[in-house]
């Protein structure tokens, strides 16, 4: 496995709609979850000014060079990357953006080729006469998909397209894991049971912390949970730290049989003299040997001073 990984993420983020028929726009954000969170435009110019000042700020894609990697040398640590929790512009990112082939004056191809290189999904509307430009469009580069308004099925594909247009979004934006630190939470195994507690504990928003080398999972309302996930070099590391500072026998016993997960945040592993810790029945991942993963809620939980949750993003606007 590559010492160089994508550590999971996520966020709400916006898909942007063009299209000069507000019929069809209203249509659409009635299907759509959480639509307060995207952006509608009869105007192809109105909407082509927003894109391009988001596109300025899009600097989710960082290279392993220049300032994060020369910070990352200085302070050493498990991860390179800039904190996302601290950035609360990355609400307004835009994974998608959908646009009608035919509006007056600027037409759909006209308006995605405008758009500055920026990284998100591009999205084209047809009708059935206009396929064949989009073919064309698609074969040249200009856009990632097209679909036809006429299809029955148009708005189940253009659902499943947006679910894909999120996931490369996202697959680009983790921390860095580096040192093996974390290489669990990458395999796919680990990131499906993740994806079950977000499903089942209506979570809107995850980031993989370095410093504890867990995935904090945060709600609608910002209410907090942690989300643990060990393979066998995990569970040795755990079980040596807690014998080295003296820790209570039932805890080593209880890590070593697997019977137990402790939840050792804010911290990665246990502290001499620690108690009061919450505990996890772990759970085993899937095609993994020895590997288990946990959630539960962290009580009391409050962002660092520069954070900002989702809910609190909310509340300002």
């Amino acid at each position: 496995m590559s010492s160089i990984v994508r550590q999971p993420v996520y966020y709400p983020v916006s898909t942007v709609f063009v299209d000069d028929s507000v019929d069809f726009l209203h249509a659409v954000r009635g299907l759509l979850p959480n639509s307060a969170m995207h952006r509608f435009y009869a105007d192809p110019h109105e909407a082509l000014a927003w894109v391009s000042l988001q596109a300025q700020r899009d600097g989710a894609l960082r290279s392993l060079s220049g300032r994060p990697w020369s910070e990352f040398e200085k302070r050493g640590g498990n991860a390179v990357g800039d904190d996302l929790m601290a950035d609360a512009a990355r609400f307004e990112g835009i994974a998608a953006l959908v646009v009608d082939y035919e509006m007056p004056g600027c037409d759909g191809i006209q308006f995605l080729s405008a758009v500055p290189e920026m990284d998100c999904a591009k999205i084209l509307l047809t009708g059935t006469a206009d396929e064949s430009r989009a073919v064309e469009a698609f074969n040249a580069g200009l856009i990632d998909f097209y679909l036809k308004k006429s299809d029955p099925a148009m708005t189940r594909k253009l659902s499943r397209v947006l679910a894909e247009a999120r996931q490369k979004y996202f697959a680009r934006r983790g921390p860095i894991g580096v040192h093996g630190v974390g290489a669990i939470y990458t395999l796919p195994n680990t990131r499906e049971e993740l994806e079950r507690i977000v499903v089942r504990e209506r979570i809107v928003e995850y980031y993989w912390r370095p410093e504890q080398n867990a995935v904090l999972t945060l709600d609608q309302e910002g209410r907090a949970g942690v989300f643990v996930a060990w393979d066998a070099h995990d569970w040795a590391a755990q079980c040596d730290v807690v014998a080295d500072e003296n820790g209570p026998m039932p805890l080593r016993d209880a890590l070593s049989a697997r019977h137990a997960m402790p939840v050792f945040w804010p911290h990665e592993a246990y502290r001499a003299g620690q108690h009061g810790l919450k505990m996890m029945t772990p759970t085993p991942i899937p095609g993994i040997d020895d590997a288990y993963y946990g959630w539960t809620t962290l009580d009391a939980w409050v962002p660092d001073a520069g954070q900002m949750t989702y809910a609190g993003w909310r509340s300002a606007q």
